[in-house]
């Protein structure tokens, strides 16, 4: 079933169970004719409490606080009155051959308590209801802030790579180097991967090995002599999936803070290991005392740090260390 088909046979459930629970104690006392009367009168007299109260009272008057509950005790009075009133001088044909009536004192705290325990279940029943809406509310809103905020990181990344690639290539162009002409085709190939294959949610883990090699060798073009750089991975074949663009930011960093492109001891050291349903990703890099990096600074690093708590909540651990003469990443994820 459907919640819109328990909206309505639930309540129909509900009032007959109720009018058969009234109907055999007053059988059991009385005749058929005034227990049937009888159980009619009353599950529509507590029918009648319930949605006043589910209705009108709640939606109403419930933000109010105490003036709630004390205009719903004025309303529950007023209501008892006058089905006493009705029960009392209406259905005397049907009380006509019970001996011993009740006084009207009794009949008075019969009705009043049960309509009090009516009130009290309606009120129950709307807090759980509005509950649950606020909450289902809250989710949603939390959903949409949260893809709100990854395009905006993603559309961060975009423009810091372009820039930073257009000045490699501006480098390049200016020292005539002859690796030139292939910076351009890696950087088509990158581009190709920023722009497209960044726009899903998850991008296979191969396309961002790819990304990295080729972001590797594009500052290799930088340098006459050979970089000191080292890529191990250990991916064992593994179909993984990934948020795009993890890694980036760290490497990036590696390269700004080392200066490899122009100190030959420098070094950078990248790792990148499949095991027990968990990714490791390592990247040690040397820096200077003129150029050191600071824990966490940088927007591309927050933004990363920002991306990871909300794609990957409770399922990633992140070390940053800084040493004498080094600087490291140790990220694990959860895939």
């Amino acid at each position: 079933m459907t919640k819109l088909n328990r909206k309505i046979w639930l309540p129909i459930v509900a009032w007959l169970a109720l009018f058969l629970f009234i109907f055999n104690i007053t059988n059991y006392f009385h005749g058929i004719k005034f227990a049937l009367v009888n159980a009619t009168y009353e599950t529509g007299v507590n029918c009648f409490m319930y949605y006043i109260t589910y209705l009108f009272l709640f939606p109403r008057y419930y933000k109010n606080g105490r003036r709630y509950f004390l205009i719903s005790v004025v309303v529950i009075l007023i209501i008892t009155m006058l089905f006493i009133l009705i029960d009392l001088y209406l259905l005397t044909d049907y009380r006509a051959n019970i001996p011993d009536q009740p006084p009207v004192f009794f009949h008075f705290m019969r009705y009043f308590f049960s309509l009090g325990f009516v009130f009290f279940v309606a009120t129950s029943l709307s807090l759980m209801e509005q509950t649950t809406k606020l909450q289902a509310s809250e989710k949603l809103l939390t959903e949409e802030k949260l893809e709100t905020e990854l395009k905006l990181l993603k559309a961060q990344i975009n423009p810091h790579f372009i820039f930073n690639a257009l000045n490699n290539i501006y480098s390049l162009t200016y020292m005539q180097s002859k690796n030139a002409p292939e910076s351009v085709l890696k950087l088509s190939e990158m581009l190709r991967y920023v722009f497209y294959d960044c726009n899903k949610d998850r991008v296979p883990l191969s396309a961002e090995l790819k990304y990295i090699e080729n972001f590797t060798a594009f500052q290799q073009m930088k340098s006459e002599y050979m970089q000191n750089i080292t890529l191990k991975t250990s991916i064992n074949g593994a179909n993984i999936e990934i948020a795009p663009m993890l890694f980036i930011p760290f490497i990036e960093n590696a390269f700004k803070y080392s200066r490899i492109e122009e100190n030959e001891a420098a070094y950078i050291n990248i790792s990148l290991k499949h095991k027990d349903n968990k990714l490791h990703f390592k990247i040690k890099n040397s820096f200077s005392n003129n150029n050191k990096p600071h824990k966490g600074s940088g927007m591309g690093i927050k933004n990363v740090k920002h991306r990871l708590d909300i794609i990957y909540p409770n399922k990633y651990s992140l070390d940053i260390k800084e040493q004498d003469e080094d600087y490291s990443v140790n990220l694990s994820l959860e895939v």
